[in-house]
């Protein structure tokens, strides 16, 4: 059962009236993806307009469509709803659905971390219903909220920004009652411009918690910290990082390439608790220590939390582990990047003992100082003790030279596959990263 499983549900929390029973039994904005018993809702992008596609998804199984074509606003369709603006239209939905539900909702943000923390949480809560994939924007957050099931006790989804007001735009359809920002780094800094750009617009999701509900935030940068507690006095702020001043902190860390083994002491918890996850990195401690806290916030048992995640394998997170050429371990981080995240993959990397490949793509929307921020990941994965560093793409070449020696940049695609199918021995370790526009996953199938 999901929010939005016929027309019957759109009527509801649309406030239109639809003269005809349709059951509904998938949702996409593609109208290439229509299934049979489709709801497709038409989105106008920069070098697109759905609305041009609507009798091709009926075509191929659609039972209702929403649009916002002018040539459809007289129609007598009842197959059409037609709207001003199907983006303010799917908005609409998803705050009524969130009005109407009784549960808790957890709502996540932050330069990385947000899919891994998202996944963790609603992995090990009972009954919840969380972000499809990696849907965090202003049409993947609606499509993942109709997806929802109305009988999850937990919301849990993430969400993304990649310009100012953003996350004040999704929040504001949430109005979570757990808000968690995992950490603020060196993303989108073309539209953001430096790191008080992306401190600023992370904290959007703070003034649309609820009353008396969470804050849950990285405790790693004082200035950060004095000004999340500066904004609101009526929720409670709660911290998580590696620092012992952390309202949840971690003891006795082993990071080891099975996975991680570490203590969880806090001023809330009655004991220390321990924790063993087959997750890996040092940044995937601080991902589980705000789970743990969201999980202290609905009084939920932190034992029960530590069992569940001693078993779980979690898709939707990065790093997954694959046996690649010539039986060498590929670790695919092929989703997205920027100069944070990919220091800590480097970091994860750097903790194999056998020898170790660097494949890394252009990191996008950086601004002015993307040049210098590509080299300093070079000389970071040489500092780390990474043997080779293969670069693709126009900026990852600085990237190369950063790195030096057993650095190679690749002008094209086949020539990186062709090494790759050349070079790479059994054992060896493997990591593809790139920004999503590079796609990167390209490289995977060899």
């Amino acid at each position: 059962m999901k929010f939005i499983a016929s027309s019957l549900d759109i009527e509801k929390y649309l406030h239109v009236d639809i003269n005809e029973y349709f059951a509904i039994k998938d949702i996409s904005t593609d109208s290439r993806s229509i299934k049979k018993d489709s709801f497709f809702i038409a989105i106008k992008g920069k070098n697109f307009d759905g609305n041009d596609y609507v009798e091709e998804a009926f075509k191929k199984g659609a039972v209702l469509a929403l649009v916002d074509g002018a040539k459809f606003a007289d129609t007598k369709n009842n197959r059409i709803i037609y709207v001003k603006n199907t983006l303010q239209a799917l908005a609409k939905i998803s705050k009524n659905i969130i009005k109407n539900y009784d549960g808790k909702v957890i709502a996540i943000t932050g330069s990385n971390g947000k899919t891994t923390t998202t996944s963790i949480i609603a992995s090990t809560l009972n009954n919840s219903s969380s972000t499809i994939a990696n849907f965090n924007n202003e049409i993947g957050l609606p499509l993942s909220i109709f997806n929802s099931s109305p009988k999850s006790k937990y919301l849990v989804y993430e969400i993304g920004a990649s310009k100012f007001n953003d996350i004040n735009y999704l929040s504001d359809i949430l109005k979570p009652d757990i808000g968690v920002i995992t950490n603020i780094g060196l993303s989108h800094l073309e539209s953001l411009k430096n790191i008080q750009g992306v401190l600023k617009v992370k904290s959007e999701i703070i003034n649309n918690i609820k009353k008396n509900g969470f804050l849950i935030v990285p405790n790693d940068d004082k200035y950060h910290l004095q000004h999340w507690k500066n904004i609101r006095s009526d929720i409670k702020l709660m911290t998580f990082g590696l620092k012992e001043s952390s309202d949840f902190h971690p003891l006795e860390q082993s990071l080891k390439t099975n996975g991680l083994h570490f203590l969880v002491r806090s001023k809330y918890l009655e004991k220390i608790i321990k924790i063993n996850s087959k997750l890996e990195g040092n940044h995937n401690i601080v991902n589980i220590l705000a789970s743990c806290a969201v999980h202290y916030c609905l009084s939920q048992d932190i034992n029960e939390f530590a069992k569940k995640i001693k078993s779980l394998i979690f898709k939707n997170s990065r790093l997954t582990k694959i046996k690649w050429i010539k039986n060498s371990v590929l670790i695919d981080d092929t989703y997205n990047a920027n100069p944070d995240s990919a220091r800590k993959s480097i970091d994860m990397l750097s903790n194999h003992d056998n020898k170790t490949y660097l494949i890394l793509g252009d990191m996008l929307e950086l601004g002015n100082h993307q040049k210098k921020y590509h080299k300093e990941i070079g000389q970071y994965a040489k500092l780390k003790g990474i043997d080779v560093f293969l670069g693709f793409g126009n900026l990852a070449k600085y990237a190369v030279d950063g790195f030096g020696n057993n650095g190679t940049f690749f002008d094209t695609e086949d020539e990186l596959k062709n090494y790759l199918k050349q070079n790479i021995s059994k054992k060896d370790v493997i990591l593809i990263k790139g920004s999503r526009g590079m796609r990167m996953e390209r490289f995977i199938n060899v």
